[in-house]
Parts: structure tokens; sequence; C-alpha cells
């Protein structure tokens, strides 16, 4: 699995001005949004309007662009313009994916984040999950349940959100939970944001800067679990043995690699 961002968030495409607020929150993400956020009549304005924003900004930070469905004429167009601009960590979000037809045509380094989002799309999802040139799933849990007929709530997603989780894990892709939709709710936020770091995913995106410090505190490792990390790795290389006592506790590669996990979400290389 990749570093990524733990705490992206979402910033119209037509108010990339909001940019420097973002950053200043201490989003470690950009998630500009070309397809729900943009009116249909200034799709193609905002798309222009983007592009030459961040041309005009050169931003460190990770950048991800959320396109319109590839089966719009908008979202071909999305496609093309960007693949255009270079980036040392973009990402392309794909809503509305069902299948990887639609992927047939997009050039073999673009790097993509499917967001899953519709029924079908969960019941494909490994055939999704598979493609190389996915390397993450997001959740999209307003569309999902709307489709479902269900609520928000998590028990209700939960079967969707661990077909994610086991989906990741199996193809080594980073697992990014949607967003909370309650801007009123601290409490609920960080009831949700441990409910899903615990279920296993490792980022949870934004929609606004008040979100983005409870989720970076709810996912990013402590000092502690950091320091547990390091030495658990460094002891187990050290030794021969395929299981080592740690502590008090046994440890063999399967906990060394969620400790390597670990490291990665704090944005340290575990193999050093």
């Amino acid at each position: 699995m990749v570093s990524f961002p733990i705490a992206p968030i979402f910033i119209p495409a037509h108010h990339a001005d909001w940019t420097n607020k973002a950053i200043e929150a201490g989003a470690d993400g950009l998630i500009y949004d070309l397809e729900d956020a943009v009116p249909y009549a200034k799709k193609n304005i905002s798309r222009q309007e983007l592009l030459k924003f961040l041309g005009n900004n050169k931003l460190e930070i990770p950048i991800l662009i959320r396109i319109n469905s590839l089966e719009t004429d908008f979202g071909k167009d999305d496609y093309s313009a960007i693949k255009e601009y270079s980036h040392k960590n973009l990402h392309i979000i794909i809503p509305k994916i069902e299948n990887t037809e639609v992927l047939r045509g997009i050039e073999r380094e673009t790097k993509l984040i499917a967001l899953i989002e519709t029924p079908m799309a969960i019941q494909n999802i490994s055939e999704i999950s598979k493609d190389p040139l996915i390397k993450g799933l997001l959740l999209g849990p307003a569309d999902l349940s709307a489709s479902l007929g269900s609520s928000l709530s998590w028990d209700s997603l939960l079967f969707s959100r661990s077909k994610l989780i086991i989906e990741s894990a199996i193809n080594n892709i980073v697992p990014i939970d949607g967003p909370f939709m309650n801007l009123s709710s601290e409490t609920g936020l960080k009831e949700e944001c441990k409910l899903s770091k615990d279920l296993g995913f490792r980022s949870k995106v934004a929609i606004h800067p008040s979100q983005i410090e409870v989720i970076k505190n709810s996912f990013f490792p402590s000092e502690d679990e950091i320091l547990e990390a390091q030495l658990i790795i460094k002891a187990f290389k050290e030794s021969k043995e395929g299981v080592i006592s740690f502590d008090g506790k046994m440890i063999d590669k399967p906990l060394v690699e969620a400790k390597e996990k670990v490291l990665l979400m704090a944005g340290l290389n575990p193999k050093k």
C-alpha cells in the first residue's frame, strides 16, 4: 500500500481560490470536484479555470481531481484536459464506475481512485479493484444510500464498507472512507472516524475545513504507535525466526506488515 493523504478535502472546481484556506486548516490532500459540486452550465469553464489555477500555483500537496462520469462528454473532456496536467502526486477520481470497460483508453501511467457509489459498483468491486490503474477505492455514501434506499448510518452501509476494505487489502490499494455529512456534530464525526479506522480505512475525506483536524487526530498514528511499529519491525528484521516475542506479544509476518502500514500512515518509509 502506498502513502496517501489522511484527510483530503473536497473543493468545488469553480472555487479553487478556497485552496489556501483548506491548506491552512491542515488538509494533507486536495480533491478538486468537477462533478457534483459544479453546476451543469459551469462545467466547461470550471475545468478551464481549475487547470489555469493549477498551472499558476505549484502545489506540493497531493492533488485529486474528481471528474465527471467517463460515460458522459463532460467526463471524457475532463480526462482529456487533465491528462496534460503534470503533478508528481495526482490522482483522478472516477465517479459512477460500475465496471472496468469505462477505463479503456486511459493511459497506463494514470493513477485512478474508483468512487464506489452504486449497488452495481459493490457487486463488481472485485473486478474494479483488480485493474492496475486503480490505486484506491473511495466510498460514496450519499449516492450509495440513495440507490439502496437506506440511511447514511454506519450499520446501514457496513456491508459495503467491509467489501471495500476486503478488496483493498487483497489488491494492496488504499481504502478511503467517504465524508461524514453532518457538519454540526463533531461527536458524530469522531465516532465514525473511530469505527472507520478500526474497520481498516486509512483515509477519510472531509467536506469542510472544520472536519480536518478531527479526521487527522483520529487516523494519524500516535508517537507511541510509531515508535512501537519501528521497534517491532527492527526486532523482526534482526531475528532469524519466523515468529518472535516482543514486549510479551507474539509477532509474526502479518503483524509486521500491519506495523509497516502504521509507518506509511505516518508518512515514513517502513523499509528503512
